[in-house]
């Protein structure tokens, strides 16, 4: 990992109290889970903004698998496939977590299995994954960027009989690290530019489609609700230059190592169970605040960090 993604992953670490604490409070709170899963589609023909995932589910060949990576306890992707039989896994870094959640709050939700963005491939056969949808997750990640490569990895390549290659669908708010005041796990932005889909934050920016050629074509388009959707269809093999599967072990053996470490250091754990003493109490109580004033404090906040 480089120093950067190491910065961005200890940062991480350090948000997973207000995650934890952000989910507990919905699913305890009887108005917000009514809300959540109102427009949760868990149970309901399957739909996604800007694409037809019932004809790609359609196209492809056999019974095919999806996977909602990062997918936290929202449930937002749609479960029906009338054409023919989907299997659906649903993957989480925090799935432990809110696998309890669950439990506790006795929901009849599927469970959710470990995994990581940014080591995906340590989990899936190459070309084993027909789609793979990430939402509001991967502005989340140490490395964005390599959240997708990864993923590509995992993909299907077409085939001769004309069947495209495995699509990475993502649909994300615009610019949320800027409007959290890179706090937590947001330390990334995803945006529109000129039609390009975007990483950027303080430090660096890339253009997607610029960086994935000749293995991926990119459809980015931004939604009426100002969300950023974009279609990544994979057309080639990933080089080894851009992924192989030691490099992602050892990520994933390193990312384990900061955990041990980070955990076992008596301040960092001192700041950790703070965090989670302050946001279990800091949540419920927004949980029934206005979002009109939950937003507007957000935004007070994000201009006390700009200044």
């Amino acid at each position: 990992m480089t120093h950067t993604e190491r910065d961005s992953f200890n940062r991480w670490l350090k948000g997973i109290p207000y995650e934890i604490a952000f989910w507990k409070s919905y699913y305890g709170h009887k108005s917000s889970l009514e809300q959540l899963f109102s427009w949760s589609s868990y149970g309901e023909e399957c739909q996604l903004d800007n694409f037809d995932i019932q004809a790609y589910a359609a196209s492809c060949p056999g019974k095919p698998r999806f996977v909602d990576l990062g997918c936290s306890l929202s449930y937002t992707f749609g479960t029906e496939f009338p054409s023919k039989p989907v299997y659906i896994e649903r993957i989480d870094p925090l799935a432990t977590f809110y696998n309890r959640i669950l439990d506790k709050s006795r929901i009849d939700r599927p469970k959710i299995k470990f995994g990581m963005i940014e080591n995906i491939s340590t989990i899936y056969e190459p070309g084993s994954i027909d789609l793979i949808h990430i939402r509001n997750a991967l502005d989340h990640c140490a490395n964005p960027m390599l959240g997708i490569i990864e993923s590509l990895a995992c993909l299907r390549n077409g085939n001769n009989e004309g069947a495209g290659g495995g699509i990475l669908y993502l649909h994300h708010h615009r610019n949320e690290a800027e409007g959290e005041a890179y706090r937590g796990f947001h330390q990334y932005n995803i945006d529109s530019r000129n039609g390009q889909l975007v990483l950027w934050n303080r430090d660096a920016c890339i253009d997607v489609a610029d960086a994935l050629k000749g293995i991926a074509t990119v459809q980015c388009s931004v939604t009426e609700h100002n969300h950023i959707v974009a279609v990544i269809q994979k057309t080639g093999n990933v080089p080894p230059s851009m992924h192989s599967p030691e490099a992602s072990a050892r990520r994933a053996a390193e990312m384990l190592e900061m955990t041990i470490k980070a955990f076992n250091s008596p301040l960092f754990a001192l700041k950790y169970h703070m965090a989670v003493f302050t946001s279990s109490l800091a949540h419920p109580v927004m949980r029934r605040i206005p979002r009109r004033l939950v937003d507007t404090l957000k935004a007070f906040l994000a201009k006390r960090h700009h200044t």
